[in-house]
């Protein structure tokens, strides 16, 4: 099963944010009520803060979806560090995917995993996928997989497919924990059903390697098919090889299931 790099910022809806900060996807999300004051305000500052944070995140927003660029993006970029700081947990995640990627401001990996962090401790599911990536990788401090699934899990009980598709990876290899192929499966199938096309490719490579379970190429053809259905361009090519290998009678089956 390929990796894939995937960072994701939370943007209202309806506006595109400039970074290609995904290697084949742009995800954009709109999350409500995601502010959390830090521990450290003044409780009579809190209203106070939290207004700055919310206005500071919009600002930010505005900016770096703009297209004037230049000077535009490097003050979106600095007020999405002021909110992150203001307790914004949106904006902590964004913040955090742009050190991580180096977009606007210097790569800075630990400081990224630092800000995933503040968003994932307010339970952000893309705070927590995001944080889950880099503790999978060993990025920005050293590589905790068990660390990585518990996250992993987190965000994935909140229906954040990307966070699901690790989980299920983790769960088939026995990585961060004990390997539970059934558990994988049945993870990627929420997956697939929410409409993730690399859960619907992974079921297909599971099914047709015989990976937990007895091998079965009917259902492998099922899932490849549904995957490129999704979306995903690599599912044609793994159904072609697919039929090459399948009898005449598992060809003749799965084609009547798909009709």
């Amino acid at each position: 099963m390929a990796g894939f790099m995937l960072l994701k910022l939370a943007v209202p809806a309806g506006i595109c944010h400039p970074f290609q900060l995904v290697k084949q996807v742009v995800c954009i999300f709109f999350y409500t009520d995601c502010f959390r004051p830090l521990a450290k305000t003044r409780p009579h500052n809190k209203v106070s803060s939290m207004m700055n944070g919310v206005g500071l995140f919009q600002e930010a927003i505005t900016l770096v979806a703009s297209d004037r660029g230049g000077n535009a993006l490097l003050r979106g970029a600095d007020m999405m560090r002021r909110a992150a700081d203001a307790g914004h947990i949106a904006a902590a995640n964004n913040y955090g995917a742009m050190l991580h990627a180096g977009r606007v401001v210097r790569q800075d990996l630990v400081a990224a995993r630092a800000y995933y962090h503040q968003a994932a401790s307010a339970g952000h599911p893309t705070g927590l996928f995001n944080l889950g990536f880099m503790c999978f990788h060993g990025l920005g401090g050293a590589a905790d997989h068990r660390r990585a699934r518990f996250l992993f899990l987190r965000a994935a009980q909140q229906d954040e497919t990307d966070a699901i598709t690790y989980l299920g990876l983790m769960l088939m290899s026995g990585q961060g924990g004990e390997a539970d192929p059934a558990a994988a499966r049945n993870w990627w199938s929420r997956g697939a059903a929410l409409g993730n096309s690399r859960c619907a490719f992974n079921l297909g490579i599971a099914h047709a390697g015989g990976h937990g379970s007895p091998q079965d190429l009917v259902k492998a053809w099922r899932w490849f098919r549904q995957s490129e259905r999704l979306g995903n361009t690599q599912a044609a090519k793994e159904l072609r090889r697919l039929e090459l290998a399948m009898s005449a009678e598992e060809q003749d089956r799965a084609f009547r299931r798909a009709g």
